[in-house]
């Protein structure tokens, strides 16, 4: 029997009790309709022998070593070339599934939607406890949210309320949905190679443009581990450059699409650009944890903030047209280049948090 079903994790030197729980979580769900990918980007850790101890004892589990490593992106194109199923989930082999993921899956198998949007919840150490599925009919998306999902992917901006997508759905992350692998290949849908972050924005950006139906099936069906050490914490030298990268990406998706519409490239200016400036700020130049020197620090700051697209972004940005309130008082302080008052501040997530809230409050007051 072919599967219906392929379950592709990405696997990278993670803890040997996380991978384990994740495989141990997803193996009593598995039947003949159903596999297991553990595609492992050449971990120097013991987690390509756990892999491997799995899949010689089931032959519903395939491991596959890449040849070299080469980041998220490709271990996910290696998924859809690898995939033997009809749908595919791509999972990051530190997380959880539902322990009714299978079943539930399965149970749509047969809809002739592209992509299903699922839910999906944080948790720390114990997922939450959970009941079997009770929707028995996928809902399906209004002619045009295609293209909603997709300016929201691509921009980064919040999701149309009249698509009535609960807030557990998370379709910019590609494990937050079930692709049919015939749509994917039919379009050519790939991550983009060596893209080091928000490699799903990008092709998410891609894959709802080009999707004619999309479902959503109103229950959690993965559940992500939490990290306060995380990528979205740590320290990241290289950010400019990353970002440089992803917004050639997005850039070009912005121009295939969108080229004419003026609201949708404001938007992408507004969210997208702006989050990559205060993502700067925040993980490079003011990090606690950047190892250069004040000067150093101040200069590529100063370099940064006069660049494109962001030196125009930090000029007509606006929270009264944007929403984005939360950025009002780093904006202010970026556009005076006060380095010393956001030396003082953004490093300490603590008071960042709390100044920007304190702000963020008060102009809304002052300007409702």
């Amino acid at each position: 029997m072919e599967p219906k079903l392929t379950i592709g994790s990405a696997i990278y030197n993670l803890d040997e009790s996380i991978l384990r729980a994740h495989i141990e979580g997803i193996i009593p769900q598995l039947t003949d309709e159903t596999e297991l990918l553990l595609i492992d980007d050449c971990s120097t850790n013991n987690a390509g022998d756990v892999c491997r101890e799995y899949a010689e004892k089931d032959s519903r589990i395939r491991y596959i070593r890449q040849e070299k490593n080469g980041g998220l992106a490709r271990v996910r194109n290696r998924t859809v070339e690898e995939a033997a199923g009809k749908w595919i989930l791509f999972a990051d082999g530190d997380d959880l599934l539902s322990d009714y993921f299978v079943e539930t899956a399965l149970r749509f198998s047969d809809t002739d939607a592209d992509i299903i949007i699922h839910e999906r919840l944080k948790f720390i150490e114990e997922k939450q406890s959970e009941e079997p599925c009770a929707v028995r009919e996928l809902t399906f998306l209004p002619n045009g949210a295609g293209r909603a999902l997709s300016i929201s992917c691509l921009c980064l901006s919040p999701t149309p309320q009249y698509l009535g997508l609960s807030a557990r759905a998370f379709y910019h992350a590609a494990w937050g949905g079930l692709y049919k692998k015939e749509f994917l290949c039919r379009n050519e849908l790939l991550f983009p190679a060596g893209q080091k972050k928000a490699q799903d924005a990008v092709f998410n950006t891609h894959a709802y443009s080009c999707a004619e139906k999309i479902a959503y099936l109103p229950y959690v069906m993965y559940y992500y581990r939490g990290n306060p050490q995380g990528i979205t914490h740590r320290y990241s030298g290289n950010l400019p450059e990353i970002y440089k990268s992803l917004l050639g990406h997005l850039g070009d998706a912005l121009q295939k699409y969108y080229a004419d519409d003026a609201a949708v490239q404001q938007k992408y200016t507004d969210h997208r650009v702006m989050a990559c400036v205060i993502d700067n700020m925040r993980l490079d130049f003011f990090h606690k944890d950047n190892p250069h020197s004040r000067e150093e620090r101040r200069q590529a700051f100063l370099s940064f903030i006069d660049s494109a697209p962001y030196k125009q972004a930090i000029a007509d940005f606006d929270p009264r047209r944007s929403g984005r309130w939360e950025w009002a008082l780093p904006v202010k302080l970026i556009s005076a280049k006060n380095f010393a008052a956001l030396d003082l501040f953004v490093g300490n997530e603590h008071a960042y948090s709390l100044l920007c809230g304190i702000y963020k409050r008060a102009a809304k007051l002052i300007h409702h």
